[in-house]
């Protein structure tokens, strides 16, 4: 371990600002490939490994989510998707009663130490959840209602975007 970071010291450098920028902006960015993690071809890489993690992360409650859940059902509202209306028992049946992810409209890295509201919470399914977090050159997280915008612009004429813009 020790020899690795001595003679690749410039790589080992670079590492570590990166996870000091991550940590900063409460998000990590992509550390580049290492020379060692794929075959000539690039098709095979290993894995299966046990690896020891040291990481911050933001608290989270999670009795948070299973109010959130409740709430909507004793609405009366379906429990879907509040970006595309997926709703995971209408495809997997009895598997998927009761199920969604729930996600921090105003991330927490944003918003910081606070007290978290139930309608500071959004249903969404785990592809709408990826999508809100899915960070780009430039850009960072987004909102539900900015993703649900998104969809309308990018497929203006689909079932899926008129699901969209009636949530």
């Amino acid at each position: 371990m020790i020899a690795a970071l001595t003679e690749r010291e410039v790589e080992m450098l670079q590492a570590a600002q990166t996870l000091r920028d991550g940590i900063d902006s409460g998000e990590l960015h992509l550390i580049p490939q290492q020379p060692d993690e794929t075959d000539d071809t690039g098709s095979t890489g290993v894995e299966g490994r046990l690896l020891r993690r040291w990481a911050l992360f933001r608290e989270r409650d999670p009795k948070l989510r299973r109010l959130k859940i409740q709430k909507v059902q004793r609405s009366g509202r379906p429990l879907q998707c509040e970006v595309c209306s997926f709703n995971f028992a209408d495809t997997y049946g009895s598997l998927g009663e009761d199920y969604i992810e729930v996600h921090h409209v105003t991330p927490l890295h944003i918003s910081g130490t606070r007290e978290t509201k139930l309608d500071d919470l959004a249903c969404l399914c785990a592809n709408c959840h990826r999508m809100c977090h899915r960070s780009r050159s430039g850009e960072s997280w987004r909102t539900p209602e900015a993703l649900r915008a998104m969809i309308r612009r990018s497929t203006p004429d689909t079932p899926h975007a008129a699901s969209a813009s009636a949530s």
